[in-house]
Protein backbone atom coordinates (compact mmCIF):
# COMPACT_ATOMS: atom_id res chain seq x y z
CA UNK A 1 0.00 0.00 0.00
CA UNK A 2 2.93 2.44 1.00
CA UNK A 3 4.29 1.87 -2.45
CA UNK A 4 1.53 3.50 -4.02
CA UNK A 5 0.22 5.94 -0.85
CA UNK A 6 3.74 7.44 -0.05
CA UNK A 7 5.05 9.44 -3.44
CA UNK A 8 1.36 10.93 -3.05
CA UNK A 9 0.86 11.94 0.11
CA UNK A 10 4.53 13.29 0.19
CA UNK A 11 2.88 16.10 -2.14
CA UNK A 12 0.34 16.73 0.35
CA UNK A 13 2.21 17.08 3.55
CA UNK A 14 5.78 17.14 4.80
CA UNK A 15 7.44 13.85 4.33
CA UNK A 16 8.19 12.94 8.48
CA UNK A 17 4.19 13.48 8.89
CA UNK A 18 3.53 11.45 5.39
CA UNK A 19 5.63 8.62 6.90
CA UNK A 20 4.15 8.01 10.19
CA UNK A 21 0.63 8.62 9.05
CA UNK A 22 0.75 5.46 6.81
CA UNK A 23 2.41 3.57 9.52
CA UNK A 24 -0.53 4.29 11.01
CA UNK A 25 -3.16 3.21 7.67
CA UNK A 26 -0.76 0.22 7.49
CA UNK A 27 -1.50 -1.12 11.16
CA UNK A 28 -5.29 -0.29 10.69
CA UNK A 29 -5.75 -1.88 7.28
CA UNK A 30 -3.09 -5.26 8.33
CA UNK A 31 -5.59 -6.10 11.27
CA UNK A 32 -8.68 -6.93 8.66
CA UNK A 33 -6.28 -9.76 7.49
CA UNK A 34 -4.20 -10.67 10.54
CA UNK A 35 -6.44 -13.65 11.32
CA UNK A 36 -5.14 -15.21 7.77
CA UNK A 37 -1.95 -13.96 7.65
CA UNK A 38 -1.10 -15.66 11.21
CA UNK A 39 -2.02 -18.92 8.68
CA UNK A 40 -0.34 -18.87 5.53
CA UNK A 41 2.76 -16.41 6.47
CA UNK A 42 6.32 -18.13 6.11
CA UNK A 43 6.39 -17.24 9.82
CA UNK A 44 10.08 -17.91 10.30
CA UNK A 45 11.63 -15.60 7.61
CA UNK A 46 9.07 -12.98 8.57
CA UNK A 47 10.82 -13.35 12.08
CA UNK A 48 14.26 -13.06 10.59
CA UNK A 49 13.52 -10.01 8.66
CA UNK A 50 11.33 -8.60 11.47
CA UNK A 51 14.17 -8.83 13.65
CA UNK A 52 16.74 -6.92 11.16
CA UNK A 53 14.32 -4.56 10.27
CA UNK A 54 14.52 -3.52 13.87
CA UNK A 55 17.67 -2.10 13.30
CA UNK A 56 17.31 -0.57 10.38
CA UNK A 57 14.01 1.39 11.25
CA UNK A 58 15.27 3.85 13.64
CA UNK A 59 18.57 4.31 11.40
CA UNK A 60 16.46 5.78 8.46
CA UNK A 61 13.97 7.49 10.98
CA UNK A 62 17.23 9.63 12.24
CA UNK A 63 18.33 9.88 8.43
CA UNK A 64 15.48 11.94 7.68
CA UNK A 65 17.23 14.67 9.30
CA UNK A 66 20.49 14.30 7.15
CA UNK A 67 19.85 12.92 3.58
CA UNK A 68 17.98 15.29 1.45
CA UNK A 69 14.79 14.09 0.51
CA UNK A 70 15.42 14.12 -3.04
CA UNK A 71 18.40 12.12 -2.63
CA UNK A 72 15.66 9.52 -0.40
CA UNK A 73 13.31 9.71 -3.36
CA UNK A 74 16.11 9.28 -6.17
CA UNK A 75 17.92 6.60 -4.42
CA UNK A 76 14.83 4.55 -3.43
CA UNK A 77 13.58 4.61 -6.92
CA UNK A 78 16.32 3.54 -8.81
CA UNK A 79 16.25 -0.35 -6.31
CA UNK A 80 12.94 -0.32 -6.63
CA UNK A 81 12.94 0.32 -10.12
CA UNK A 82 16.06 -1.98 -11.07
CA UNK A 83 14.35 -5.15 -8.77
CA UNK A 84 10.77 -4.22 -10.60
CA UNK A 85 12.69 -4.90 -13.85
CA UNK A 86 14.68 -8.16 -12.59
CA UNK A 87 11.71 -9.63 -11.26
CA UNK A 88 9.59 -8.89 -14.43
CA UNK A 89 12.58 -11.39 -16.53
CA UNK A 90 11.86 -14.15 -13.79
CA UNK A 91 15.02 -13.38 -11.76
CA UNK A 92 14.07 -15.88 -9.17
CA UNK A 93 15.76 -17.09 -5.37
CA UNK A 94 15.84 -20.34 -3.74
CA UNK A 95 12.61 -21.10 -1.63
CA UNK A 96 14.83 -20.82 1.53
CA UNK A 97 17.88 -18.76 2.28
CA UNK A 98 19.89 -18.11 4.77
CA UNK A 99 19.53 -16.07 7.52
CA UNK A 100 22.43 -13.73 6.60
CA UNK A 101 20.70 -12.49 2.88
CA UNK A 102 17.28 -12.64 4.83
CA UNK A 103 18.37 -10.60 7.47
CA UNK A 104 19.56 -7.95 5.03
CA UNK A 105 16.92 -8.03 2.90
CA UNK A 106 15.13 -6.96 6.33
CA UNK A 107 17.90 -4.09 7.75
CA UNK A 108 17.13 -2.33 3.83
CA UNK A 109 13.30 -2.52 4.23
CA UNK A 110 13.41 -1.01 7.73
CA UNK A 111 15.82 1.60 6.22
CA UNK A 112 13.78 2.50 3.75
CA UNK A 113 10.75 2.30 5.82
CA UNK A 114 12.16 4.75 8.39
CA UNK A 115 13.65 6.92 6.08
CA UNK A 116 10.77 7.18 3.74
CA UNK A 117 8.07 4.81 4.67
CA UNK A 118 8.99 2.63 2.14
CA UNK A 119 9.77 -0.86 3.54
CA UNK A 120 8.16 -2.21 0.43
CA UNK A 121 10.74 -2.55 -2.31
CA UNK A 122 13.16 -5.05 -1.06
CA UNK A 123 10.13 -6.76 0.74
CA UNK A 124 7.95 -7.11 -1.97
CA UNK A 125 11.20 -8.21 -4.54
CA UNK A 126 12.32 -10.85 -1.86
CA UNK A 127 9.35 -12.51 -1.69
CA UNK A 128 8.00 -11.91 -5.01
CA UNK A 129 11.84 -14.05 -5.75
CA UNK A 130 11.11 -16.71 -3.61
CA UNK A 131 9.14 -19.87 -5.44
CA UNK A 132 6.70 -19.76 -2.80
CA UNK A 133 2.75 -19.82 -3.02
CA UNK A 134 1.20 -16.42 -3.80
CA UNK A 135 -0.89 -16.68 -0.42
CA UNK A 136 2.39 -17.02 1.00
CA UNK A 137 3.74 -14.36 -0.09
CA UNK A 138 1.10 -11.80 0.69
CA UNK A 139 0.64 -12.95 3.87
CA UNK A 140 3.88 -12.79 5.02
CA UNK A 141 4.23 -9.33 3.42
CA UNK A 142 1.60 -8.01 5.27
CA UNK A 143 2.50 -9.34 8.74
CA UNK A 144 5.87 -7.97 8.19
CA UNK A 145 4.66 -4.29 6.95
CA UNK A 146 2.86 -4.31 10.26
CA UNK A 147 5.35 -5.42 12.78
CA UNK A 148 7.31 -2.75 11.25
CA UNK A 149 4.76 0.00 11.71
CA UNK A 150 4.30 -1.12 15.03
CA UNK A 151 7.83 -0.56 15.74
CA UNK A 152 8.18 2.45 13.96
CA UNK A 153 5.22 4.42 15.43
CA UNK A 154 6.94 3.13 19.16
CA UNK A 155 10.06 4.71 18.07
CA UNK A 156 8.61 7.96 16.86
CA UNK A 157 6.91 8.67 19.84
CA UNK A 158 10.06 7.88 22.39
CA UNK A 159 11.80 10.33 19.95
CA UNK A 160 8.88 12.96 20.53
CA UNK A 161 8.27 12.91 16.78
CA UNK A 162 4.37 11.59 17.24
CA UNK A 163 1.79 13.67 17.55
CA UNK A 164 -2.15 13.72 17.75
CA UNK A 165 -2.43 15.08 14.62
CA UNK A 166 -0.69 12.61 13.06
CA UNK A 167 -2.49 9.83 14.74
CA UNK A 168 -6.06 11.26 13.18
CA UNK A 169 -4.28 12.14 9.63
CA UNK A 170 -3.75 8.26 9.85
CA UNK A 171 -7.17 7.09 11.10
CA UNK A 172 -8.94 9.64 8.99
CA UNK A 173 -7.15 8.14 5.43
CA UNK A 174 -7.43 4.33 6.69
CA UNK A 175 -10.94 4.47 4.53
CA UNK A 176 -9.76 5.63 1.86
CA UNK A 177 -6.90 3.47 2.12
CA UNK A 178 -9.52 0.39 2.74
CA UNK A 179 -10.50 0.80 -0.53
CA UNK A 180 -8.21 0.38 -2.34
CA UNK A 181 -6.67 -2.27 -0.30
CA UNK A 182 -10.03 -4.40 -0.50
CA UNK A 183 -10.10 -3.70 -4.36
CA UNK A 184 -6.77 -5.33 -4.38
CA UNK A 185 -7.53 -8.13 -1.43
CA UNK A 186 -10.10 -9.12 -3.93
CA UNK A 187 -8.56 -8.84 -7.29
CA UNK A 188 -6.02 -11.46 -5.77
CA UNK A 189 -8.77 -13.92 -4.26
CA UNK A 190 -9.92 -13.98 -8.51
CA UNK A 191 -6.89 -13.36 -10.32
CA UNK A 192 -4.30 -15.91 -11.42
CA UNK A 193 -0.78 -15.80 -9.76
CA UNK A 194 1.03 -14.50 -13.20
CA UNK A 195 -1.69 -11.61 -12.45
CA UNK A 196 -0.88 -11.28 -8.70
CA UNK A 197 2.99 -10.84 -9.93
CA UNK A 198 2.35 -8.68 -12.78
CA UNK A 199 0.06 -6.21 -10.28
CA UNK A 200 2.73 -6.34 -8.13
CA UNK A 201 5.37 -5.36 -10.21
CA UNK A 202 2.85 -2.34 -11.31
CA UNK A 203 2.95 -1.27 -8.31
CA UNK A 204 6.82 -1.43 -7.55
CA UNK A 205 7.63 0.67 -10.96
CA UNK A 206 4.98 3.18 -10.38
CA UNK A 207 6.41 3.97 -7.07
CA UNK A 208 9.33 3.94 -8.62
CA UNK A 209 8.90 5.84 -11.45
CA UNK A 210 7.42 8.61 -9.30
CA UNK A 211 9.91 8.89 -6.37
CA UNK A 212 12.42 9.60 -8.93
CA UNK A 213 10.50 12.26 -10.46
CA UNK A 214 9.92 13.58 -7.01
CA UNK A 215 13.41 13.48 -6.45
CA UNK A 216 14.90 15.00 -9.81
CA UNK A 217 12.13 18.25 -9.60
CA UNK A 218 13.48 18.94 -5.80
CA UNK A 219 16.56 19.04 -7.06
CA UNK A 220 16.39 21.30 -10.07
CA UNK A 221 14.13 23.40 -7.69
CA UNK A 222 16.58 23.88 -5.80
Amino acid sequence: MALVAMPLLILLVPPTVAILALMIVQIVLSSFDMRECFGFADRQAVGILAVAALFGTPVGLIAIGFVPLWLAQIIIGVIAGAAAVALFFRFSLKAELGVARTGAVGFFAGLFGGLAAAPGPPVVAYFLAREVAPRQKRASMILLFAIMAVFALLTAAIRGTLSLDIVLLGLFSSPFCYAGSALGAACFRRGSDDGYRILALAAMEFSALFSIVLGLARLFRG
